[in-house]
């Protein structure tokens, strides 16, 4: 599993580094596309506060009763964020889903530009799983990122990232992709995809959309997908308590308030 994660990695660079220099301007984005990280990070004594919501019951089986799952009980998320200068920032997250809490610092290596066609960050941290009777709380992770922007308005991720441990699984590793398209009047259509980690049995890809509104230190995403996790250890690990299909689809959301903006 790590060779192909790591093969997977260089052969998106080798491409991305062979395509022709040219000057790309830096895309509107956050530091989060929806789960997954993007290359950017706060700017220097920016404040970001992050909440997310992703609903435990799927669309169907909640059906018109359930309201399609908005009756349901949901994993919420709170983070904190701030900038430090020098392409840094840290953020610390605490999602209620195995009562865990994320702690990470990014660090931005690379800016897309005329003298190099990736956005590259590298990310870091340790989340601690403090829902009782679980025996490993602690896990490791890093995290590559790699940005390209296509055209005006397109912007590639992908996302190797190696996890010491996750709920079943020890050194742990996976590759997320996503995209973000940019829209008229500051909106955005992302999507992401995790592929089913192959030491876990019966799990299958992670997939989600999300439709992004910005306004100035504001953004509001509206959450489409299968899994429930927020945590970088249960996203690479595809073994979520409970599982998840295919074809499940969650509602949620992701509110995102920056100060100052």
């Amino acid at each position: 599993m790590a060779h192909k994660f790591l093969l997977a990695a260089l052969l998106t660079l080798a491409s991305s580094v062979a395509a022709p220099a040219q000057t790309v301007p830096e895309p509107e984005l956050g530091t989060r596309l929806i789960n997954l990280p993007t290359h950017l990070v706060l700017p220097y004594g920016t404040l970001q506060v992050l909440f997310t919501h992703r609903f435990g019951e799927t669309v169907a089986a909640g059906g018109s009763g359930d309201l399609y799952g908005l009756d349901s009980a949901a994993d919420i998320g709170i983070g904190l964020a701030m900038g430090f200068g020098h392409g840094l920032d840290a953020e610390v997250y605490r999602s209620s889903l195995f009562k865990q809490i994320e702690a990470a610092v990014k660090w931005t290596a690379l800016r897309q530009g005329a003298a190099f066609p990736l956005g590259v960050a590298v990310r870091a941290g340790s989340d601690y799983r403090g829902i009782s009777g679980v025996r490993d709380r602690w896990a490791g992770f890093a995290q590559l990122v790699l940005a390209r922007r296509v055209g005006r308005c397109l912007d590639l991720f992908v996302v190797p990232t190696y996890v010491s441990d996750t709920p079943t699984l020890r050194n742990a590793a996976n590759v997320g992709f996503g995209a973000s398209l940019h829209l008229p009047r500051a909106w955005d259509v992302a999507a992401e995809a995790v592929p089913a980690n192959r030491e876990v049995p019966g799990a299958t890809v992670a997939w989600s959309v999300g439709f992004t509104k910005r306004i100035p230190g504001h953004s509001f995403l509206i959450y489409l997908g299968n899994s429930r996790a927020t945590t970088t250890d249960l996203i690479a690990g595809s073994d979520i308590p409970g599982g998840f299909k295919r074809g499940d689809m969650r509602l949620g959301f992701n509110l995102v308030r920056r100060f100052p903006e």
